[in-house]
C-alpha cells in the first residue's frame, strides 16, 4: 500500500511516522510506561511527568496545593483520582439490615421481589427510589414503607392513583401498619409483603 509501512506485528501505518503508532512503545532508560497505583499504604514520591498510568487513592493523602500545581493535560497518562478521605467516606453505601420482601407476579412471570431494609424504604418509577417498579400509573415517589422499632409502617406519599393496602386506599401521609400477608397495590401492580423474621 502505497504511503504506509508495515510494523513486525502487522499493522499498517503512515510512512511520514518513525514507528508504529499502534504498537506498545518500549521503554527507555529516559521514560517508564508501566502502571502504578498510589495510595496503597506506602508513603512513596514518584515523578509525576513520567509516562505511565496513576491512580490516586487510599491512604495516601495529596497535599491540593501540589496536586493543583501537577494536574496539566498530559494525552500519554491516564489519571484516576479518588478524591480524599472524606470523599471515600461520603461514597460508602450506609448498609441497613434486611427486614422484609415486596414479591410481584405483575412484573415478571416467574416473579421479582424487592428488598425491604431497616428505616425508609421509597416505593416509585424513578431509579432514586429504594424500590422501582416500572409501572406508568405508578408516580416518581409514591409509597413509603417504613421499619421502626419492630414495626413495619406503610404510607401513600400523595400519589396521583393512590396506595391500596388490602383493597382499602390508604389516605395519603398516613401511616398504616403493615404485616406479613398484606396485600399492597401501587398502579397496576400488585405486591405481597414478607417479614424476613417472626415476631
Amino acid at each position: 500500500m502505497k504511503g504506509f509501512k508495515q510494523c513486525d506485528n502487522g499493522h499498517f501505518y503512515k510512512d511520514t511516522l518513525s514507528e508504529c503508532n499502534y504498537c506498545p512503545k518500549r521503554a527507555t532508560s529516559n521514560s517508564v510506561t508501566k502502571t502504578e497505583a498510589l495510595g496503597n499504604g506506602e508513603n512513596k514520591t514518584s515523578d509525576l511527568s513520567t509516562e505511565k498510568t496513576q491512580i490516586f487513592g487510599g491512604t495516601v493523602k495529596i497535599d491540593n496545593a501540589s496536586a493543583s500545581s501537577n494536574s496539566s493535560f498530559d494525552p500519554n497518562k491516564t489519571t484516576i483520582s479518588g478524591g480524599n478521605s472524606t470523599d471515600v467516606e461520603e461514597q460508602t453505601t450506609q448498609r441497613r439490615k434486611l427486614r422484609g420482601w415486596l414479591v410481584s407476579f405483575d412484573i415478571e412471570p416467574f416473579g421479582v421481589d424487592f428488598k425491604v431494609n431497616e428505616g425508609r424504604n421509597t416505593i416509585g418509577n424513578k431509579a432514586s427510589n429504594d424500590i422501582t417498579i416500572q409501572d406508568n400509573q405508578v408516580s416518581s415517589f409514591h409509597s413509603l414503607i417504613l421499619y421502626k422499632k419492630n414495626k413495619f409502617l406503610l404510607t401513600d406519599e400523595l400519589s396521583t392513583n393512590g396506595t391500596l393496602l388490602n383493597g382499602e386506599e390508604l389516605t395519603p401521609r398516613d401511616a398504616y401498619d403493615l404485616n406479613d400477608g398484606d396485600e399492597i397495590k401501587v398502579g397496576d401492580t400488585n405486591l405481597l409483603f414478607k417479614t424476613a423474621f417472626k415476631k
